[in-house]
C-alpha cells in the first residue's frame, strides 16, 4: 500500500511542474484598486487630443503622407500614389535620368504641360539647378488652373521649399536679414498658394497641403538668424527657443495647430515641443497667454504632460504641484478670468494644481461634461458624495456627440467618467447603480471591456474588471439576475465561418460573458433551473473548449450543468444508499472536469476570466477592501459569496467533498469505496496548486505545513487505509485509480446483509430455541385454560 513519503514526493513533483503556470497575461488597472486616487485624479485629455481641435479645420484637404515605400505594391498602386496614370508614370521615371532640367522638359514633349513643366523641375532641383526648378514650377503656376491640376500643389510646395532653403542661407551663411525676410516671405506665400490650389480642386496624392503648414511655421522658428529644430526645443540645456521673437511663435503656433486639426501627427509633436520650450521660459509663457489658442495651447500641455506629475518637499505635508504649472495658471489669472480661452480645461488645470477656490470658480462659469467632471472632483475633495453624484450625472448627459466641432472630451474619458461615477456609487451603497456605470464603461470600450495598453504588464483601465467584481462579489444573485434580465439580452449566435473555431476572448461579447458568469452563480446557490437560460447556447463555437493540441471542443455548457443538476438531485432522491452514491459520484466527476465552466468564479480564487490560467489580475482581494470608499455593506456582501473553500479552483474541492460523501454510502470494504477515495485524492494532489502552497518560492521560507490541498489529499488516503479494502492499485493512490463499480457494491452489500442475518442465526440458536418452546407451552397452557373455561360454562 501508498507510504505517507509518497504524498510528500507527489508534493515535490508539484513544485517541479509549478514553472508552466508562472507566466501571466497583461493586466488592466482597474479602478477599485485605488479606489481614493481614481477620485482624486484630475480630468484631462490628452494633448494630442487637445492639439486636433485648437483650429478645426474648415477643409477637406488630403491627408499627408508621412512615408512612402514602393515596396510590395504594384505598378498601377505605385502611379496612383502619385496621382498618374501607369503609362505617365513610365514616362516620369525615364525622364527623371535626364542630364538636366532642360533636357528632361525637351524629352517630355507627350505628357500633359504642367506635369512636363513639373518633371523639368523635379530634375533641375535634384541637379542643384535652383534658378532651373524655380522657373520650371513657375511655368506649372503660370498654366490656367484647369491645365495644371496634376502638379500645381506640387509644383508651388517645391517653390516653397526653395525659398525656405534660400532664406535658411542668407540667415545662417551671409547674415542678411533683408535677404532673409523677403526669401521667407516668398516661401511663405508658395506653401499658402500650394494649399489654395489643394482647396480649389488641384491633386495633392502626397498630402503637401498638409505638410505645408509645417514647412512655413518653421520659418518663424529663428533665434537671431538661428534656426531653432525639434532638438533644441526639447533640450532643456539648449536656450536657443529663448530667443525666437513671440509674434514668430504665435505664428508658428497657428499653423502647428492647423496641421494639426488635420489630424497630422507632425503637427501635434511640433506643438509639444514648442509646448515645452514656452514652459520653461517665464517670459514667453506670460506673453503668449494674451493669445487665445496659444493659450489653449499650454494648458493643453500642462494637462498632459505636468498636471498629475507633482513634487513633495522635504519637511512639507501638503503635496504641491510643479512650479511651471502653478505660474501658467498665475499667468492667465492674472491675465483675467473673463478672457480665458477653454475655462473648462483650465478650472482642470487648476484642480490639478491644488488651487480649488480658482477651479471652483472657472467650473462655474462653464458648461459642459468637462467643466461638471471637475465639480464632482471638488464635491469629492469637501467630501460631499450626494453633490459628486449628481455633477457626475450632469456630466454624463452633456457627453460629447459624434461631429461636434470642439468635443470637450476625448472618446477615451467619456468611458472613464463613466467608470468614476461606479466608484462612487459603490462608495454610497449604491451597488445596481455602481454596477450599471462600470457596464456602461465597458460597454463603451468594446470587448471584453478592458484597455489594453500594449508592451506594458499593468496598464490600461479594467472597466469589465471592474464590472465583473461588482457582478459576482457585490450583488446579490438576484440583483444581477434582475440586472442581467433588464440590460443585457443573450446575443445571436453568429453564423460559422471559415475562422469560427479560433478562439479570440473579444469575440465574446461582454454581455454573454455577464450572462455565463450569472449562470455559474445560479449554479453554486443551488438555483439550477434558473441557470439553464444563462449558459451560451450548445454548439456556441464563441464558448468552445480547447484541447491541449489546441483543437476546439463543442460547447455545451448547458448540457453539462443539466448532467451535474440531475446528479445532484438523484442524489437526494435515489431510493438505495448506493444509488445516491452513484449519483454523487457522477456530480463529483462532472464538478472536477467541467467545473471551471459550470461552477468557477469569473475572478478569485479561480480566475475563468484567463481560463484558469493564471491565479491574480482581476478583482479583489480582502486587503483591498480596508481602504477608503469601501462601505461596510460591499464588505459583509463580499464575505457572503465567497468561495466555499476559497482555494484556487475551488470547484476541485467541492467534486472531492462530493465524492467523499459518496464513500459515506459506501460498504467500506468494496471496491467502489476505495475507487472514489482514490479518485478524489488524485484531485487534491493535481496541480496548479493555490499559491499559498509556496509553490514557486521567490525567496519565501519553506512551509511548515503542508497546503489545505496536500492535507485533504492525507486524509482521504488515511481513510482508505483504515477502513478500505486492499486494491492492486493502492500502492499508487491518487495516480492510478479504477472507476468504482457500483454494481459488485450492491452485490456487496447484499451479501454483507444475509451473512450478517446467518451469523446472528447461529450466534443465537440455543437461545432462539428455549425462547420457542416457551412461547409453545404459554400457547398450549393457555389454550388448555380456555377449554376448561367453556367447558365449566
Amino acid at each position: 500500500m501508498m507510504k505517507r513519503p509518497w504524498i510528500v514526493a507527489a508534493v515535490v513533483l508539484g513544485l517541479a511542474g509549478a514553472v508552466a503556470w508562472a507566466c501571466g497575461p497583461m493586466f488592466p488597472n482597474q479602478l477599485l484598486d485605488q479606489r481614493a486616487a481614481t477620485l482624486k485624479a484630475t480630468p484631462q485629455n490628452s494633448f494630442a487630443f487637445e492639439a486636433m481641435h485648437l483650429l478645426e479645420p474648415t477643409d477637406k484637404l488630403a491627408p499627408e503622407v508621412t512615408s512612402v515605400s514602393a515596396e510590395g505594391t504594384d505598378q498601377a498602386a505605385q502611379a496612383k500614389a502619385l496621382g498618374l496614370t501607369p503609362a505617365q508614370a513610365d514616362r516620369v521615371a525615364a525622364l527623371k535620368q535626364a542630364a538636366d532640367g532642360a533636357m528632361a522638359f525637351d524629352q517630355g514633349k507627350d505628357l500633359p504641360a504642367d506635369l512636363r513643366a513639373y518633371t523639368a523641375g523635379a530634375v533641375a532641383f535634384a541637379r542643384g539647378d535652383n534658378d532651373g526648378a524655380t522657373a520650371s514650377f513657375e511655368q506649372v503656376l503660370a498654366l490656367p488652373p484647369e491645365q495644371a491640376k496634376l502638379r500645381s500643389v506640387w509644383a508651388a510646395y517645391m517653390l516653397g521649399r526653395i525659398h525656405a532653403n534660400a532664406a535658411l542661407f542668407y540667415a545662417t551663411a551671409v547674415n542678411d536679414a533683408a535677404a532673409f525676410q523677403r526669401e521667407r516671405a516668398a516661401a511663405a506665400k508658395a506653401f499658402q498658394l500650394a494649399r489654395t490650389r489643394a482647396v480649389d480642386g488641384a491633386s495633392d496624392t502626397q498630402g503637401l497641403a498638409i505638410a505645408s503648414f509645417g514647412d512655413e511655421a518653421r520659418l518663424y522658428l529663428y533665434s537671431h538668424g538661428t534656426p531653432c529644430r525639434w532638438s533644441d526645443l526639447y533640450d532643456d540645456a539648449n536656450h536657443c527657443g529663448d530667443g525666437i521673437a513671440i509674434d514668430d511663435l504665435r505664428r508658428a503656433i497657428m499653423l502647428y495647430a492647423a496641421q494639426a486639426g488635420h489630424g497630422s501627427d507632425s503637427g501635434v509633436q511640433s506643438l509639444v515641443a514648442i509646448a515645452r520650450q514656452v514652459m520653461r521660459n517665464q517670459q514667453q509663457m506670460v506673453e503668449l497667454v494674451d493669445h487665445p489658442v496659444a493659450q489653449r495651447m499650454l494648458v493643453a500641455y500642462a494637462f498632459g504632460y505636468l498636471a498629475d506629475r507633482r513634487i513633495e518637499q522635504p519637511g512639507d505635508t501638503a503635496i504641491k504641484a510643479d512650479p511651471p504649472l502653478l505660474e501658467l495658471v498665475q499667468a492667465i489669472e492674472q491675465r483675467g478670468l473673463d478672457k480665458v480661452a477653454g475655462a473648462d480645461r483650465l478650472a482642470s488645470l487648476a484642480y490639478g494644481a491644488g488651487r480649488y477656490e480658482l477651479a471652483a470658480r472657472l467650473a462655474e462659469k462653464s458648461s459642459g461634461p468637462l467643466a461638471a467632471w471637475v465639480r464632482a472632483k471638488l464635491a469629492l475633495q469637501k467630501g460631499d458624495l450626494a453633490a459628486a453624484s449628481a455633477a457626475y450625472a450632469e456630466a454624463a448627459k452633456a457627453f460629447p456627440r459624434t461631429g461636434d466641432a470642439q468635443p470637450a472630451l476625448e472618446p477615451g474619458n467619456i468611458e472613464l467618467l463613466t467608470g468614476e461615477h461606479g466608484v462612487l456609487a459603490l462608495a454610497r451603497g449604491d451597488y445596481v447603480e455602481a454596477m450599471g456605470h462600470l457596464y456602461d464603461a465597458a460597454l463603451g470600450v468594446g470587448g471584453d471591456g478592458n484597455v489594453y495598453d500594449e508592451g506594458q504588464e499593468i496598464a490600461g483601465a479594467g472597466y469589465g474588471n471592474d464590472a465583473a467584481y461588482i457582478a459576482e462579489r457585490v450583488l446579490t444573485v438576484d440583483e444581477l439576475k434582475s440586472f442581467v434580465d433588464a440590460r443585457v439580452p443573450a446575443t445571436p449566435v453568429p453564423a460559422k465561418g471559415k475562422d469560427a473555431d479560433t478562439y479570440y476572448r473579444d469575440l465574446r461579447p461582454l454581455g454573454d460573458n455577464l450572462r455565463w458568469l450569472l449562470a455559474r452563480r445560479l449554479m453554486r446557490a443551488g438555483r439550477y433551473d434558473e441557470a439553464q437560460a444563462y449558459f451560451p447556447v450548445d454548439g456556441d463555437t464563441r464558448f468552445a473548449s480547447y484541447d491541449d493540441s489546441g483543437k476546439p471542443q463543442a460547447s455545451n455548457l448547458r448540457a453539462k450543468a443539466r448532467a451535474y443538476a440531475a446528479a445532484i438531485h438523484d442524489s437526494g432522491h435515489a431510493w438505495t444508499a448506493i444509488g445516491k452514491a452513484q449519483a454523487l459520484y457522477a456530480a463529483a466527476k462532472i464538478a472536477r472536469e467541467d467545473g471551471m465552466e459550470i461552477l468557477g468564479y469569473e475572478q478569485g480564487p479561480d480566475y475563468n476570466d484567463n481560463g484558469g490560467s493564471y491565479q491574480g489580475g482581476s478583482g479583489q482581494e480582502p486587503d483591498s477592501l480596508k481602504q477608503a470608499f469601501v462601505t461596510d455593506g460591499e464588505r459583509q456582501r463580499y464575505a457572503a459569496s465567497v468561495a466555499k473553500p476559497a482555494l484556487r479552483f475551488h470547484y476541485r474541492y467541492v467534486a472531492a467533498d462530493e465524492a467523499s460523501a459518496a464513500a459515506d454510502l459506501l460498504p467500506p470494504r468494496s471496491q467502489a469505496f476505495a475507487a472514489v477515495l482514490c479518485q478524489a485524492t488524485g484531485w487534491m494532489l493535481e496541480g496548479p496548486p493555490d499559491y499559498h502552497d509556496h509553490y514557486q518560492g521567490y525567496g519565501e521560507p519553506v512551509p511548515t505545513e503542508p497546503s489545505e490541498r496536500m492535507r485533504r489529499a492525507t486524509a482521504l488516503y488515511q481513510r482508505y487505509v483504515k477502513q478500505g479494502p486492499y486494491v492492486e492499485w493502492a500502492d499508487d493512490f491518487g495516480r492510478n485509480c479504477e472507476e468504482p463499480d457500483f454494481d459488485r457494491a450492491r452485490a456487496l452489500k447484499r451479501s454483507q446483509q444475509v451473512a450478517a442475518v446467518r451469523h446472528a442465526v447461529r450466534r443465537h440458536m440455543p437461545y432462539e430455541l428455549g425462547a420457542f418452546v416457551v412461547l409453545l407451552g404459554a400457547l398450549a397452557g393457555w389454550l388448555v385454560l380456555r377449554k376448561r373455561r367453556k367447558t365449566a360454562a
